[in-house]
């Protein structure tokens, strides 16, 4: 006998049967809570654990490395004075909260906006919210790993680069932490591929689109913000 949907149920369904499992999640925008919580709180975890771990100094002079030659020593040594423990704290739970949230709502957004101007049924926000929330959770398998990697290392001199371990940086282009083009590629993870997959499974049954039309409806917004990020990497 098939069991109802459930918020927790969804939560590992959304692995096994993501089409059905994003279907069941239409009509349930208040279920997002659970979503959004796990994921804002690991990311909340992972940052104070690793600013806790990691060898601030050590830290602070792979950060300042790609741009100390266009530092005089006093404002270098300045520079490194501003790291901390504490700093990093601070920064890290602004990061795993608000930027978390504020990257949610401007994906958001952009769904609500193409529901409104494509007619679908679907056409609040909090439902396109949620569609982006739920969608995010293979990022849970990156916090994995990255729990893996830190509880398996003994040193304290780990870049964000090193523990990053489902990214293509770490997997394939091994740019240097806070050097050009580092960002871009580390962005780029085996878990955000995984989310888009999800996102174009949902949005074909949400609207019932083709998946090639789903396909180019979730892939532009991330191809112009990558191209714009390419754009500024090279001036």
């Amino acid at each position: 006998m098939e069991t109802s949907a459930s918020p927790f149920s969804s939560l590992v369904n959304i692995f096994f049967e993501p089409k059905k499992t994003l279907e069941d999640l239409r009509g349930h925008a208040g279920w997002v809570w659970l979503p959004l919580l796990l994921l804002i709180g690991l990311a909340c975890l992972f940052q104070v654990w690793y600013a806790l771990r990691v060898d601030v100094s050590w830290f602070a002079d792979q950060t300042l490395a790609a741009s100390a030659a266009n530092m005089t020593a006093d404002q270098l040594r300045d520079a490194h004075a501003r790291f901390s423990t504490n700093s990093m704290v601070v920064f890290g739970l602004l990061g795993g909260s608000l930027g978390a949230i504020v990257w949610y709502v401007g994906q958001g957004l952009y769904f609500f906006l193409v529901a409104k101007l494509g007619g679908y049924k679907e056409q609040g926000f909090g439902s396109w919210f949620g569609f982006v929330v739920w969608t995010s959770l293979p990022a849970l398998l990156a916090y994995l790993a990255t729990g893996i990697y830190m509880l398996t290392t003994a040193s304290r001199q780990i870049s964000p680069v090193d523990i990053d371990v489902t990214s293509l940086n770490t997997l394939l282009f091994h740019i240097a932490y806070a050097h050009k083009g580092q960002f871009i590629a580390s962005s780029l993870r085996l878990t955000t591929i995984w989310s888009w997959i999800l996102m174009v499974i949902g949005f074909s049954a949400w609207t019932g689109k083709g998946m090639q039309r789903s396909t180019l409806v979730i892939m532009t917004p991330y191809v112009v913000l990558y191209a714009i990020f390419v754009l500024f990497a090279i001036l």
